[in-house]
């Protein structure tokens, strides 16, 4: 009894120090990015010109989702998969249920294991000639990810449903615009002890598409807290109406008002696109893309603290 306890113990140690040595060497990964003072290159092994879309982390951030158009000039798209692996990330992969149809947008939610996309796969009850962007889910069972399931509470069937993020509750937000792209609206999720409540409107985000004429406001990401969101947005030329290349920006809520988006600055934004934001759940970092072709990284504590 006395030999089993000290193998338990020892057992123990060994488990707990591997687990150690490991969160040791993920927080060295990321603790290198906590003192930049401005955005800087992001895992530049998963990153392809003109074909680098957004991305987000596993719960233990040592597995990073992201997703790549598949076949030019069409809305073909696959989810690829890399690990952290000694400072860096592996040779990505497409993730197993990613090998023939058409997915975005992968994300984790708080106390869930599934991964939540969304797809061009054709929902149930959709009658539509041709499918549109919906969100699915997929298990991790026996060590791989189950075939996908319709997200039914979440979808709106006929529109392209995009740029989910989810906060601390487990609120998700989510970008929906028309079947034929005449309207853009913003929507959040609930999360109920039976599911998630059906989409209600975002009105902040609704409100300055509605107000600021001159902007042309695309996704956002709600920190994990609330306290604050990014935002993409292009202003439109005043000459000719066409849209300059979209930036960041900023707006935080003060006692439940969201202050008017203000763009981020030189910190983050050039004269190339920057799109795709995503804040970490731990809210330290800003993880977006430049010119489709780059990932890029910045403490949030930046921009927080001006």
């Amino acid at each position: 009894m006395k030999k089993q306890f000290i193998w338990i113990l020892l057992s123990s140690v060994f488990i707990y120090t591997s687990c150690k040595n490991e969160d040791s060497k993920t927080n060295a990964y990321f603790g290198a990015f906590e003192t930049l003072d401005s955005a800087a290159v992001f895992a530049p092994e998963l990153a392809l010109k003109g074909n680098t879309y957004k991305g987000s982390f596993s719960k233990d951030y040592q597995t990073f989702y992201f997703f790549r158009n598949e076949t030019p000039n069409q809305e073909d798209y696959r989810i690829y998969v890399s690990q952290l692996d000694k400072g860096k990330w592996s040779q990505p992969e497409k993730i197993g249920f990613s090998d023939n149809q058409s997915d975005v947008y992968p994300f984790f939610v708080p106390n869930s294991d599934a991964l939540f996309f969304t797809s061009y796969r054709r929902v149930p009850a959709d009658t539509s000639k041709k499918a549109n962007a919906n969100f699915w889910f997929s298990d991790w069972k026996e060590g791989k990810w189950q075939k996908p399931m319709s997200f039914e509470a979440a979808n709106f069937i006929y529109n392209y449903n995009s740029q989910p993020c989810v906060t601390a509750d487990e609120t998700i937000y989510f970008t929906s615009d028309l079947p034929d792209w005449s309207r853009t609206y913003t929507y959040f999720m609930r999360k109920s002890k039976d599911g998630y409540d059906a989409p209600q409107p975002f009105e902040p985000v609704n409100t300055f598409r509605q107000k600021d004429t001159l902007t042309q406001f695309f996704e956002v990401c709600v920190a994990p807290d609330k306290t604050y969101m990014i935002l993409t947005a292009a202003l439109k030329n005043r000459k000719n109406g066409a849209n300059n290349s979209a930036d960041l920006f900023i707006s935080f809520n003060k006692n439940g008002i969201w202050t008017i988006p203000a763009n981020l600055g030189n910190l983050i934004n050039t004269d190339k696109t920057e799109n795709f934001p995503y804040i970490t759940p731990d809210g330290k970092f800003l993880l977006f893309t430049r010119d489709f072709s780059g990932f890029y990284i910045i403490p949030t504590k930046n921009f927080l603290n001006q």
